[in-house]
């Protein structure tokens, strides 16, 4: 049967549970079911999905390093095929002791959520006092894996006024670093005061940014600056949407299948592929054709339809 080709990048949150509780993701008064994916399970939807094309595969949570499966799953991957990029995305709490198994197994890159450097408003955005514990997680795995980005979320009024500090951080350690919009959200309603635009950060720092080129694909615009030696990367979903170059889709913890943070389309590939594998490559065509490409979070104006990032992968 011949396989129409689809996405080339696959998002997997492997469980909703979390160690911390940041702010724009899973409030401290937001207590949701925690879910995690069977093993098993997962790996059977890595291998049917694979057949449709995929080239590249995150991890992302929750926490995925809080998944007792994670360095197998990885060793799959890419027992399965050598040349598929293997990605994890983490708080980096628990890198220290992680990342050298990571390596092991395969993983060719991570990237790590930094937000601030302020211990004190590091420890009100996540409810922990983990900063260091996250400085440690970052050196480990550019120890170990190597190709390691930091990620920081632009908050107005927060931590907007950090970002020359955190490029200085990531320029120290060679490490490139993207900023990403504050995104509407299950707990932010689109409007919310909270966002601050990747091009207002940009024209307040200190630097004459040369725009890079890079992967028609990618979420991230990067620039370089001189005397910097790493590349700055603005990911920028509500003030300069991706959708149209969008390759991506996402699985979860429980096995439902999406085109989009913002598309409420969905199929439960566990159950298709235990109940009904024949029918399995039709209806996920059929979700493939349902994909917009036009910002689709610009659609929706209701919090509650919303996702929650945890359970979706952010």
């Amino acid at each position: 049967m011949k396989i129409r080709p689809g996405p080339g990048y696959l998002r997997i949150s492997l469980l909703s549970a979390c160690n911390l509780r940041c702010s724009y993701c899973k409030p401290d008064s937001k207590r949701l079911p925690s879910i995690t994916a069977p093993i098993d399970r997962m790996r059977s939807a890595i291998q049917f999905l694979y057949r449709f094309g995929i080239r590249k595969i995150r991890f992302t949570g929750g926490e995925p390093t809080l998944y007792k499966g994670l360095s197998e799953l990885v060793s799959f991957v890419k027992s399965m095929d050598g040349d598929i990029h293997t990605a994890v995305t983490s708080n980096g709490v628990f890198l220290r002791s992680k990342a050298g198994e990571l390596a092991v197994a395969g993983l060719d890159s991570i990237n790590v959520s930094l937000d601030t450097l302020d211990s004190v408003k590091f420890h009100m955005l996540t409810g922990s006092d983990v900063l260091d514990d996250v400085i440690s997680g970052i050196d480990a795995a550019a120890r170990h894996i190597g190709n390691v980005k930091l990620n920081c979320v632009l908050i107005r009024d927060f931590n907007d006024k950090e970002a020359d500090r955190l490029i200085s951080f990531a320029a120290n350690r060679g490490l490139d670093i993207r900023f990403i919009e504050f995104m509407p959200n299950r707990y932010s309603a689109p409007g919310d005061p909270r966002f601050v635009s990747g091009e207002e950060i940009r024209n307040q720092l200190p630097w004459d940014f040369r725009r890079l080129p890079g992967n028609p694909n990618s979420a991230a615009r990067y620039y370089s600056a001189s005397p910097l030696k790493i590349k700055i990367g603005f990911i920028s979903p509500v003030s300069h949407p991706f959708c149209a170059s969008c390759n991506r889709i996402r699985l979860t913890a429980d096995g439902l299948l999406y085109n989009c943070l913002y598309d409420s389309t969905r199929l439960n590939l566990f159950d298709l592929l235990e109940n009904d594998p024949e029918r399995a490559q039709a209806e996920f065509e059929k979700l493939l054709r349902a994909k917009r490409f036009s910002g689709c979070n610009s659609n929706i104006h209701f919090a509650e339809t919303l996702p929650s990032f945890s359970a979706i992968g952010g």
